[in-house]
């Protein structure tokens, strides 16, 4: 169960309360705005937020999340009373409520969390966090370790606390609703993760090999073998992923099959630059094949849930730019593929 509250100007009020005359719990009237008070099942979240959404007018916002006005817009005064606040309860005890529920029961929808709340937990992928940066160099190391003493235990702990999986997922959302800019910041933060975790591998284990003598394992040999059938793999994983995610499973399970797929051939790529040049470049095509696939699956995934923007001439924009990015990876799959067969 759900609260919502949807506070609008006055002059809008009469359409909300239009919409959802059956679900509001109470009305508030102030001076200039109306503040109506609903309770809803979880899975009517999204459709709710959707016709809200065609009742309130937007400006430039490819989505509208009703918490953070447009930064140019932010002085005037029907942004700093158009409000959507959506909180869970502990528990509410009214007969009307009840009423409700089960009348919800009765045509219950298939629940996919809403782009407002993907959104909001892609956010701070899209920006510079030194302490997720830590945790991916830790977890690199760790990585490393294991790969050095051919200790698979070590490696699943070092997916654990990887934070890959972050930016491959914000990536694949901003893709889907269109935003190039955020695009663009997402790639550069897995271009730095991806390229710190060859770099500390290399440094590590050139460190490393000045102390003890160091042997290539089968756990590192195995991340030497570029093949298309890893393509494959990382496709089915993406999309499983935004599936997973777009269901509300914990982003932490999801994780562990990004981490898995991009970890190991990552910090391969940096020791063998030290150890094994020319295992380096296999495993950097392995690396790229991982990445090409997973974004590529992930993309598939947010356009199968129909990730993307409410607004419509928003989503004719976002479909161009995740056609055009689709068939970019495509092609360098292709290349990809045809590289396995060479390297």
């Amino acid at each position: 169960m759900k609260k919502v509250v949807i506070e609008v100007p006055k002059d809008k009020s009469e359409k909300i309360y239009k919409k959802f005359k059956d679900a509001v719990y109470s009305v508030l009237e102030g001076e200039k705005s109306t503040r109506f008070t609903l309770y809803i099942p979880d899975d009517m979240l999204n459709e709710l937020i959707h016709q809200t959404n065609g009742a309130i007018e937007k400006r430039s916002r490819p989505v509208w999340t009703g918490l953070i006005p447009d930064y140019e817009t932010a002085n005037k005064e029907d942004d700093r009373i158009t409000l959507i606040e959506v909180s869970t309860p502990d528990f509410v005890i009214s007969p009307f409520v009840e009423k409700l529920k089960q009348q919800f029961d009765s045509r219950k929808k298939e629940a996919i969390a809403p782009i407002e709340k993907i959104i909001a937990a892609t956010e701070s992928y899209a920006e510079f966090d030194k302490n997720k940066i830590i945790l991916a160099a830790i977890a690199g190391l760790v990585a490393l370790i294991g790969l050095f003493l051919n200790n698979v235990g070590v490696i699943i702990g070092a997916m654990l606390i990887s934070p890959l999986l972050g930016p491959i997922y914000a990536l694949a959302v901003y893709i889907a609703i269109g935003d190039v800019k955020t695009t663009a910041r997402c790639i550069e933060m897995l271009g730095l993760m991806v390229f710190m975790l060859v770099g500390i591998a290399a440094l590590a284990t050139f460190a490393l090999s000045l102390i003890v003598p160091l042997s290539i394992t089968p756990e590192i040999v195995a991340r030497q073998d570029p093949n298309a059938v890893y393509i494959l793999m990382a496709l089915l994983l993406g999309f499983a992923t935004m599936t997973a995610l777009s269901e509300g499973i914990p982003e932490g399970i999801a994780g562990v099959a990004i981490a898995a797929a991009l970890l190991p051939p990552a910090v391969v790529t940096g020791l063998s630059l030290v150890l094994f040049p020319e295992g380096a470049l296999r495993a950097a095509v392995l690396t790229l094949q991982n990445i090409v696939g997973l974004i590529a699956g992930s993309i598939i995934g947010a356009v199968f849930f129909h990730i993307g923007p409410r607004d419509l001439f928003a989503q004719g924009l976002s479909r161009h730019f995740i056609v055009r990015i689709l068939w970019f990876l495509a092609i360098l799959i292709v290349f990809l593929v045809v590289i396995s067969f060479l390297v």
